[in-house]
């Protein structure tokens, strides 16, 4: 299942902002547990990621914890965040090679690590890290499309016109300017696209910004 994109998602309210701020109240200042966490699981999911990462991670589980501590911290000013966001989504595509099929990964993976380092994980706390991460997608997703939008004007001779969308992510484009095939379905029986499956005794389903250093966002 794509990604929605940003007209598609809503801002995540106060009570979402709570229980996802409530959930990271017990790491520690300039932990990486949360990222350590995040780089285990998603590596499992999808081993394919692992070679866009350099072999010593562990710089860039600094990165993401940093990344991710900000975004928590200013979700109640969104349009601070979102500038960020943006920022990093154009900088994933561009550095990274992120494309939109690899971020319900991300978001399974992003869940799992919360809630294997809070003590006080519960099915509210899945359920608003989810509409976070929505938003968070939808918006790294906008910041992807704006930089190949850049990309195809530099290379677009004077007076050509633009291509046209499809409605998904990266308009139907894998980045390269050629059209996509749509992203995989969702699994048998899963509920949501960020559906992992549920650990022995597990009470939900859900048991996920990544990782670049972007200008940290300002009140």
């Amino acid at each position: 299942m794509q990604p929605r994109r940003i007209t598609e998602v809503p801002l995540p309210n106060a009570s979402v902002i709570e229980a996802v701020r409530e959930s990271c109240a017990s790491l520690p200042a300039g932990s990486t547990r949360l990222s350590e966490s995040f780089y285990a699981n998603l590596f499992v999911m999808a081993p394919e990621v692992r070679a866009m990462f350099p072999d010593d991670i562990r710089p860039q589980q600094r990165r993401m914890a940093d990344a991710l501590v900000e975004v928590v911290r200013y979700l109640d000013a969104p349009d601070h965040v979102a500038q960020f966001l943006r920022e990093l989504g154009g900088r994933h595509y561009r550095e990274l090679g992120v494309r939109p099929e690899h971020y319900p990964f991300v978001g399974r993976a992003l869940v799992r690590a919360v809630s294997e380092v809070s003590p006080t994980w519960s099915s509210s706390m899945s359920s608003a890290w989810v509409l976070v991460y929505e938003w968070i997608t939808a918006t790294m997703l906008a910041g992807a499309e704006d930089a190949i939008s850049r990309e195809e004007g530099a290379r677009r001779s004077p007076g050509e016109a633009a291509p046209r969308g499809d409605g998904r992510p990266y308009g139907g484009r894998d980045g390269s300017g050629a059209h996509s095939s749509p992203g995989e379905q969702r699994p048998s029986g899963a509920r949501h696209q960020y559906d992992a499956p549920r650990p022995s005794g597990a009470r939900h389903a859900y048991d996920t910004p990544g990782p670049y250093g972007a200008s940290q966002p300002t009140r």
